[in-house]
């Protein structure tokens, strides 16, 4: 399905879900579930240091900010990691293949710098052809397969992933998000769901849920009561962090559900519990213009700004979508009168 049907599927109220940070990090891999640890999410992080761009930050950063233009969206799903993409930096000459255990020896690939994209999207292609479990190049090969909107292949690539990093928990989560923007919903959703089967405590997985249940109330007040669910059970459990992750996705669903109040009123709680967390001046900041307190709305963004890292990743995002909503509240005035 075209890009421009699945995001009609996409809720214009749905607001930045941004970055924290994570002690565990490392380069051209998404971090695996251990025994020994609980799983870092890749959403929600409660970030006041810039962190580079993730797995899936990277890959969907190009359909959030399609997608929040195309329908006057305040934000699109964000999803991130504090260490840099385990995609291949397609402006990189390298991309250097994981050992495998296969019967030939895979080279160093080569991407010439100057290549245009869709040449490096047929040099990889061809690479793989040869040496189908180089896992580095199939990073690369999703990339730019949803940078050119590409999900059904994107979903193929991430199929074939998983085949080779089984223990990588956080490569069905993306899967998931691929079928989700290209309206394959009740699959996506199924898709979160077996995350959420392995670690109740993946707040991105529900995530998913409440946007491909956006549309439906009744879909949608279930989703809260096992968000609040899990938020209690943080408590019991002393997972701060988590908890903090289901509170700003708990006052997302308030808006979605035209609750800007009480919203506002978790927003306003996590200020107070950490006001150097920079989002939750974002999110009010989106509310308030949605309700037209220019003056209110403008304090809370000054806030962001001050706080937001210097080159942050998603300070570019806050500029587009602020365009876009400044639109949809432009038209909205003109159909009133």
């Amino acid at each position: 399905m075209a890009m421009e049907s699945a995001v009609k599927l996409h809720n214009p109220l749905l607001l930045p879900l941004l970055p924290r940070p994570s002690s565990l990090s490392r380069p051209f891999s998404f971090s695996s579930s251990s025994s020994s640890s609980p799983r870092k999410p890749l959403l929600l992080r409660a970030s006041h240091h810039p962190s580079p761009s993730t797995p899936i930050s990277k890959a969907l950063q190009t359909i959030s900010i399609s997608a929040a233009a195309t329908v006057a969206a305040a934000a699109a799903l964000l999803l991130a990691r504090p260490h840099r993409s385990p995609f291949a930096s397609l402006s990189a000459t390298t991309v250097q293949s994981e050992p495998q255990p296969q019967t030939q020896p895979q080279p160093e690939f080569t991407l010439p710098e100057a290549l245009a994209d869709e040449d490096k999207e047929q040099a990889l292609e061809n690479h793989l052809a040869s040496y189908p479990d180089d896992v580095k190049s199939l990073r690369a090969l999703m990339e730019i397969k949803v940078r050119f909107r590409k999900l059904p292949d994107a979903v193929a690539v991430a199929d074939r992933l998983i085949l080779l990093e089984p223990g990588d928990a956080d490569l069905p989560l993306l899967r998931s998000h691929f079928l989700f923007y290209n309206g394959d919903v009740e699959v996506a959703k199924e898709g979160f769901e077996g995350v959420l089967s392995t670690d109740p405590f993946v707040v991105e997985a529900y995530h998913g849920l409440v946007m491909a249940a956006s549309k439906n109330e009744d879909e949608l007040d279930g989703i809260l009561n096992r968000v609040e669910e899990m938020m209690e059970k943080c408590k019991k459990d002393n997972r701060k962090v988590e908890l903090r992750d289901f509170k700003l996705l708990k006052a997302q669903v308030k808006v979605i559900q035209g609750d800007y109040e009480e919203a506002l009123e978790i927003y306003e709680g996590l200020v107070k519990e950490e006001p150097r967390d920079f989002r939750p001046y974002l999110c009010q900041g989106i509310i308030y213009t949605l309700l037209r307190k220019k003056e209110e709305a403008m304090k809370q963004f000054d806030k962001y700004r001050r706080l937001v890292p210097r080159g942050h990743p998603y300070a570019k995002y806050f500029e587009e979508n602020m365009v876009a909503m400044g639109a949809m509240m432009e038209n909205k005035t003109k159909a009133s009168n």
